[in-house]
């Protein structure tokens, strides 16, 4: 891979560090204190050309939305990667996302569900899944409403192919705070349930919420994984290899 140009990756490594800075503050004011928070970078809104910046930055977990975009862009980065999915996958697409990602952040039904486990009949590794759950109740979201929770939980305990490893939501496009908030603390709340009654496998389900506008509410109320995309590459678009940082000496 080409070397990364110094601008940018000084500015990469500075939006990093800015955003676990503050997931570490969100860490300390809410209920996560005691535990990890995983900041998953999405690449979607990354050209290929900077994968290497990624690389050099250290990021090792990365996610994307549509299977056909990481058919095309996957064998351009970098071997030791982690694949997430964390869009809604079409059953038909299931053979191809399999062989594509290592973690699947949208299972959203059991039918779905039976199919993971057809295509991976054999595999002696299951699937790790986290188990979308529409949390907003939002009708443009996908995700399985909190009331079925426990029936589909119970039903994957009989699918060896998938691994649950927690719950996953987005948040309703445009909420405010409190709507946010509420959101993330069901998903909580369903992840609590389900660790009690112990219906998941999973010894510690993870919570995978929040996004570049809501993460830090999302951490205060337990999130595990945050996925974010595009205050990660903030500023990036703008420098070229010969421009100077801001504030650096000339």
């Amino acid at each position: 891979m080409v070397p990364p140009d110094e601008p940018r990756l000084q500015r990469l490594r500075a939006n990093l560090a800015a955003l676990r800075a503050r997931v570490d503050a969100a860490r300390a004011r809410g209920l996560a204190a005691a535990g990890q928070v995983d900041l998953l970078v999405v690449s979607k809104s990354a050209p290929t050309a900077w994968y290497p910046l990624l690389a050099a930055a250290g990021v090792t977990e990365v996610a994307e939305n549509r299977v056909q975009l990481v058919e095309e862009r996957r064998p351009l980065g970098p071997a030791g990667w982690r694949w997430h999915l964390v869009g809604h996958l079409q059953r038909n697409k299931a053979v191809r996302a399999v062989a594509l990602f290592e973690v699947f952040h949208a299972l959203d039904s059991v039918a779905l569900a039976q199919q993971i486990a057809r295509v991976r009949a054999g595999n002696p590794r299951p699937w790790p899944v986290y188990i979308q759950v529409n949390a907003a109740h939002d009708p443009a979201k996908g995700g399985i409403d909190p009331s079925e929770v426990r029936t589909v939980v119970k039903a994957l305990a009989d699918i060896p192919q998938i691994e649950p490893l927690g719950f996953m939501t987005l948040g309703r496009l445009g909420a405010g705070e409190s709507e946010a908030r509420a959101a993330f603390r069901t998903l909580r709340e369903v992840r609590d349930d389900c660790q009690r009654e112990a219906w998941l496998r999973a010894p510690a389900p993870g919570l995978s919420m929040g996004m570049s506008d809501d993460f830090e509410w999302a951490v205060e109320e337990g999130a595990t994984v945050v996925r974010v995309g595009s205050a990660v590459f903030d500023g990036l678009a703008g420098l070229d290899a010969g421009s100077r940082q801001p504030g650096a000496p000339a």
